[in-house]
């Protein structure tokens, strides 16, 4: 929906109308696509849901040992407090406040009998000393136990979440590059980092606390019991929340899902334009677009704000409703307890038994409503996480390990369209060989960047063939494809390490000799030498140490130190001073000695030193030949091409 439509109503139409459900959801779909256009699916139903939730639960199986004992070391201790708290209270307002005698005890479990005797004849003093001590004793043990199961948990947590994380960073990576094209880097940051922290809180909902609950419930059922056999009912309170709060708030669930969804894709459409502001800082500063650019910052934290504003609300609400359904409850078992105690048959220390065992069961019972409200923003994380996962990859059509090249590549009547139905290349026919230099030509838009992709198979041909040594690009694997490719692309990326890893990004381990002679090969090595630091400088991303020249140099040294077959250079020379140029002119016939080196040039000092020229015009070879060959045509594309280089400007 357009900002436009958004934010201004129409003539007429009243200015609450943008408070509506629809607009409100209107509102929510457009942030949805502007978030990424690459899920689009984010409004699921229950069925969906749960298959969400047991995706999560499944990786509870690479940890489920570690999840057993962290169980059972919280489950003893939190019921073992369950079990005795409330007797501690019976003694002390029984033999303590209203001086009951101790030889009389009744109303105790038999596991506790022979303890409560020990105090027989005892002062209050005492008994409130032995409690006291039983408490710091136990308050110690305690804090000291929930330290190592603090640091045990996050042990189990941070495993989970950095299996989850490695999985969809891999599926990120594994994305063909049109479908790159519409996933933001700030969206894929945020599911990578954030959302992928929900899957432990998932399984602790789903597994961990339904059994906790009913495990819990049970031990305070049956200890209540043995002491008071007559008093089911306190059970049936405890539990009847359990239908009236699912009742209550189960209708809920959607909208919960819904707003948190809002709430992510805003957060997601945030991260993207702090990346964006980052990457682009010297194109703003240039442009002096800095207030443009802060408006823009400041929306989109408005927006987050609001998101986060309108989930946190719903939940609310349903966390009211609970509480007051939760209320009445309570008050219907203090006047049925109360009644008890009035009649004579619970004394005022039975009571606070009777009461801390509703407390004790009420808690699971009520948890046990809430999963399903609970999971609901849970769901809607783990649901981006799913979504990106589940993207198809780049598709792996061959199975056949690609031998080591020899002999060349050739183009047989290739063409190519993208998903969107846009024709980029018709009927591509040539040859290139090992050791030659072919230039892919032809003015801006004619296919040839999408040409070379063809090679390295990051889109695959529509129609015809690529072939390698006679084989089929598509025909075999990936890895052994693009492990005898080296793709120097235009815009060159540098990642914030040294100059040395930089150069060797391609081939990890080779060399400090080898990087040096590819660095000299490209020439930059001079330059590399003259930092104070020399190879070990480190460098940054977008706004590096590096000029725009120096980084495509730093790029061509990478694509040099590969042991690569084949080297494909997309506009080596545009951002070359011309002594530079003129030496990785010289070098391209270095490195074409033993491989196929394919450039993609404009300038005509680079384009004549091939081999072999191609000339492109509307995704169609139009010329191929020699450089002198293509010359010597008077009415020729390439001619015309390069006379517009030479020719000045009248």
């Amino acid at each position: 929906m357009p900002e436009a439509e958004r934010k201004v109503p129409r003539e007429g139409e009243p200015e609450r109308a943008r408070l509506s459900l629809r607009a409100l959801r209107q509102d929510e779909k457009a942030l949805d696509e502007r978030a990424s256009l690459a899920d689009r699916e984010t409004d699921i139903d229950y069925r969906q849901t749960f298959r969400i939730i047991g995706r999560s639960v499944l990786f509870l199986r690479y940890v489920w040992i570690r999840y057993v004992i962290s169980f059972v070391s919280h489950w003893i201790p939190e019921n073992l407090a369950i079990v005795l708290a409330p007797w501690m209270g019976k003694i002390i307002i029984d033999h303590v406040v209203l001086g009951d005698a101790v030889e009389d005890v009744t109303g105790y479990p038999s596991f506790l009998i022979p303890v409560v005797q020990m105090l027989e004849g005892a002062s209050a003093g005492w008994i409130m000393f032995w409690i006291a001590l039983l408490t710091v004793v136990g308050l110690l043990a305690r804090l000291g136990h929930r330290y190592v199961m603090a640091l045990f948990d996050i042990r189990i947590e941070q495993s989970l979440v950095h299996l989850v994380r490695s999985r969809l960073f891999e599926s990120v990576q594994s994305l063909p590059m049109t479908k790159l094209d519409d996933q933001p880097i700030g969206d894929s940051v945020y599911r990578v980092m954030n959302d992928t922290e929900v899957i432990p809180g998932i399984i602790s909902t789903v597994v961990q606390q339904p059994i906790y609950a009913v495990a819990t419930f049970a031990v305070a059922l049956a200890t209540m019991l043995s002491a008071y056999p007559d008093s089911p009912a306190v059970a049936f309170f405890a539990v009847g929340a359990l239908p009236m709060y699912l009742l209550v708030i189960a209708p809920f669930a959607r909208m919960l899902r819904r707003r948190a969804q809002a709430m992510l894709a805003s957060q997601s459409a945030f991260t993207s334009n702090i990346e964006e502001g980052m990457d682009n800082m010297l194109a703003v500063q240039g442009l002096g677009a800095g207030e443009t650019e802060r408006e823009r910052f400041r929306e989109d934290s408005a927006e987050s704000f609001k998101r986060i504003r309108y989930s946190d609300l719903a939940q609310g609400v349903v966390g009211t409703i609970l509480q007051i359904a939760s209320q009445f409850l309570e008050w219907g078992f203090t006047i049925y307890v109360v009644a008890w105690v009035i009649f004579g048959d619970l004394s005022a220390g039975d009571y606070v038994v009777v009461l801390g065992y509703f407390v004790a069961m009420r808690g699971p019972a009520q948890d046990l409503a809430r999963l399903w409200v609970d999971i609901q923003v849970d769901a809607a994380r783990a649901r981006r996480v799913f979504a990106m996962l589940d993207l198809p990859p780049e598709s792996e059509t061959g199975s056949l390990a690609l031998p080591p090249i020899r002999q060349g590549v050739s183009f047989r009547q290739a063409g190519f369209v993208y998903p969107d139905g846009r024709r980029a290349l018709r009927d591509v026919t040539f040859n290139a060989r090992m050791g030659q230099i072919i230039a892919i030509v032809g003015p801006t838009g004619a296919g040839k960047t999408t040409l070379a992709y063809l090679v390295p198979r990051y889109h695959a041909a529509s129609e015809g063939q690529v072939l390698i040594d006679g084989h089929d690009v598509n025909d075999v694997t990936t890895e052994s494809l693009r492990g005898q490719i080296s793709y120097v692309f235009q815009e060159t990326q540098t990642t914030v390490e040294s100059i040395l890893e930089n150069i060797r990004l391609g081939k990890p381990h080779a060399t400090a000799e080898e990087v040096e002679r590819a660095a000299r090969t490209a020439g930059i090595h001079d330059f590399i030498v003259s930092l104070p630091e020399g190879y070990a400088t480190m460098l940054g991303t977008s706004s590096s140490k590096l000029s725009v020249g120096q980084k495509q140099r730093i790029g061509i040294a990478r694509g040099l130190v590969k042991d690569s077959r084949i080297l494909i250079l997309d506009e080596p020379t545009s951002a070359l001073d011309p002594q530079t140029e003129e030496h990785l002119v010289n070098a391209l016939y270095e490195a074409a000695r033993d491989r196929i080196v394919i450039v993609i040039a404009h300038r005509l000092s680079t384009v004549a030193v091939a081999d072999h020229v191609v000339f492109l015009d509307e995704g169609r070879v139009v010329e191929e030949g020699t450089h002198a060959e293509l010359m010597a045509r008077e009415d020729g594309h390439y001619r015309r091409f390069v006379d517009l280089q030479t020719t000045p400007a009248g």
